[in-house]
């Protein structure tokens, strides 16, 4: 255990910091004016900016503004971080290669680089509400889908862990992701990279997406994805509890 931080460092420092850093299984937080560039599935771009950036030992890449729960940008668990200089600028990479995406995180100007070498072991222990939501799937799985038989609970995957894991009636694999809140786009990213993998093997498998409610925007994405939609009403954080829109569902 233990940190270590460098304040304002230069290029050279960044770079063999992060370098070290990852070889070294360290999780790393890097408080940076950046920019980011993807390419994948499509290309993006995000302008610069002063955001937190997060890398974990198991490839997770996180990019966060200074409001929000979800990340702007990100890569998943499994992923291949690198350093290197671009333009005179250090650059964080994280590539996956399947599918093929990668993130570049641009840092124009880095304030401060931490390093932690974490240790960490104990079990996770869902809060009241999402526990309930997962025993409730559990016990009664035709409430998301008649024939549905749950046969795995927090199935590790390479791209994170799956909720609930089963096959429906025709014997086709399904996978359940639950969120307690309601569901937004960054929960159908999450769910369309697990059915990637699956699809790949089983183009028939199934995602569906619970959650109390979702707003319009993201039930056209998960269309789109070719995945489905269950709404428990009775988790809903308040009986009158409608989909609301937010910013997010206009990007």
């Amino acid at each position: 255990m233990g940190t270590t931080t460098w304040e304002d460092p230069t290029v050279e420092a960044t770079v063999a910091t992060l370098e070290e850093a990852v070889r070294a299984g360290d999780t790393i937080t890097v408080f940076a004016e950046c920019e980011v560039e993807y390419d994948g599935r499509a290309t993006g771009y995000l302008g610069p900016g002063e955001r937190v950036i997060l890398l974990k030992p198991d490839g997770t890449l996180l990019v966060h503004r200074p409001a929000g729960n979800d990340p702007v940008n990100w890569q998943p668990p499994g992923s291949t971080v690198t350093a290197d200089v671009a333009d005179g600028d250090p650059v964080i990479t994280a590539r996956r290669s399947a599918p093929d995406e990668l993130v570049r995180v641009f840092l124009r100007d880095t304030y401060q680089l931490t390093t932690f070498a974490a240790d960490d072991t104990a079990p996770l222990e869902l809060d009241g509400t999402e526990t309930d939501m997962h025993e409730y799937i559990l016990e009664h799985p035709a409430a998301v889908d008649d024939g549905l038989r749950a046969i795995e609970h927090e199935r590790d995957t390479p791209y994170g862990t799956i909720d609930v894991y089963g096959t429906d009636d025709a014997g086709r694999p399904v996978v359940i992701e639950v969120k307690r809140r309601q569901a937004s786009l960054t929960h159908v990213d999450q769910l369309n990279r697990y059915m990637e993998q699956f699809r790949a093997s089983n183009p028939d498998a199934r995602g569906i997406l619970v959650a109390p409610a979702a707003s319009s925007r993201v039930r056209r994405s998960l269309r789109e994805n070719d995945l489905e939609f269950v709404a428990l009403d009775e988790f809903a954080t308040n009986r009158g509890e409608v989909a609301s829109t937010t910013f997010e569902d206009f990007q």
